[in-house]
């Protein structure tokens, strides 16, 4: 092996490591939204059945949450804006929202139509819809549970 080989080996070795480099930073460097739900049922001390559901942006740029709503039973959605005025909710990296949905949450109410919500997301500026994972069991279970 020649030493013009080696140089072009070792430049070779170089270009994919900084393509490898480049690509996985890229992927870092762009809105992770993460979505829960949990179920509380009622107490006597605190307070009534209730799901508590959390957003939270584990990227690095600023996340924009437009909408929050949901897929209701016969096949439409519903939701309502976030943010004053409509504007959005801003998440920088690791910024969290928690919101509580009651019972009577569950019933989606329009002017034209009510139902029941079946599953709930957020969407963001973009449009993108972010499910809310265990959304369709918490929902099920708060339907179903005994008030006090």
């Amino acid at each position: 092996m020649e030493d013009g080989d080696i140089v072009s080996y070792a430049a070779l070795a170089v270009s994919i490591f900084s393509v490898v480099t480049s690509f996985y930073f890229g992927l870092r460097d762009r809105v992770k939204v993460s979505t829960s739900c949990k179920y509380y049922p009622a107490h006597p001390e605190y307070d009534r059945e209730h799901l508590k559901i959390r957003v939270v942006n584990r990227g690095r740029r600023v996340a924009v949450l437009t909408m929050f709503g949901g897929d209701t039973i016969d096949g439409r959605w519903q939701g309502e804006a976030l943010g004053e005025k409509g504007a959005g909710l801003r998440l920088a990296e690791n910024e969290f929202y928690d919101r509580e949905f009651y019972r009577e949450d569950v019933e989606a109410v329009a002017p034209d139509v009510e139902s029941e919500f079946s599953r709930l997301w957020f969407e963001d500026s973009l449009g993108r819809r972010h499910i809310v994972k265990g959304s369709k069991g918490s929902i099920s279970s708060l339907k179903h549970a005994k008030p006090l």
